[in-house]
């Protein structure tokens, strides 16, 4: 599964130019895809990295947690990219590594995130979700809520399991849940799976009992072997999303289950 992960983060790096007063600490790195800064409704403006190929049949909104826009992620997003997704960034509302000021209350944070779904957004293309661990996990969880018509897939790796029953039922998107032991202990994989069961809720997971930080793409301990394992599952995912009509079956029964 982790093949998967580190097939889309393992590409090579395409050269090419970056707003590098966005990033001093990166202004030496070379970077496939370039800043952009948007708008929420308010006003309030805010900058996101944007990469791979605009003909891409799935958008992915990446949420890293607190990784924040470093160079990590960066790079994770040029890989994601490289193999044919349309990849948006962006890190949480709190100060982070690329000196991006504080976004403050829940309100604007989720009027950060709906604004970069827009942005994602275009014709005959699924839009999903992808958070990493507790804080990235559960900011994806809240991106697909806050904009659930829009949004065809929901991505948890390694958190999301203790996200507020008010923002699970908001969702209407097929979601994806990759945990591992050391972070997620079967008692809680098994209450959210009972709770995704009782909203309704379409739910498939992947649970492993190895070191979470090994399929990590923005830490320091990633192991790429583990990584395509874990990439491997959330691209089955992708293609599932890809051809899903949601409008003839919005929960289709017989493509997501519960798996482990």
């Amino acid at each position: 599964m982790l093949r998967g992960i580190a097939a889309g983060l393992g590409a090579v790096l395409v050269s090419a130019s970056v707003l590098a007063h966005k990033l001093p600490d990166l202004s030496c790195r070379a970077f496939s895809g370039k800043f952009v800064q948007l708008a929420t409704q308010s006003g309030r403006r805010f900058d996101v990295y944007r990469t791979g190929p605009p003909s891409a049949r799935i958008g992915l909104l990446l949420l890293p947690g607190k990784a924040g826009l470093d160079q990590h992620t960066l790079a994770w997003a040029d890989r994601v990219g490289a193999q044919g997704y349309r990849v948006l960034t962006m890190g949480l509302g709190s100060k982070h590594k690329d000196g991006s000021a504080p976004t403050g209350t829940h309100g604007r944070s989720v009027a950060r995130e709906r604004a970069a779904l827009h942005y994602l957004s275009a014709p005959g293309r699924k839009i999903v979700t992808f958070g990493w661990g507790r804080a990235g996990a559960l900011q994806s969880i809240q991106a697909s809520a806050a904009d659930p018509a829009d949004v065809s897939g929901t991505v948890l790796c390694n958190g999301g399991v203790s996200a507020k029953s008010a923002l699970l039922r908001k969702l209407k998107s097929e979601v994806l849940l990759v945990a591992f032991q050391k972070t997620t202990p079967p008692a809680k994989l098994q209450a959210f799976e009972a709770r995704m069961r009782l909203y309704g809720k379409p739910l498939i997971v992947h649970y492993y009992h190895i070191d979470p930080e090994a399929a990590n793409p923005t830490g320091r301990r990633f192991d790429s072997a583990i990584a395509q394992e874990v990439w491997g599952q959330a691209r089955l995912f992708f293609r599932q999303i890809a051809f899903l009509c949601r409008r003839c079956a919005p929960y289709p029964r017989l493509l997501f289950g519960y798996r482990r």
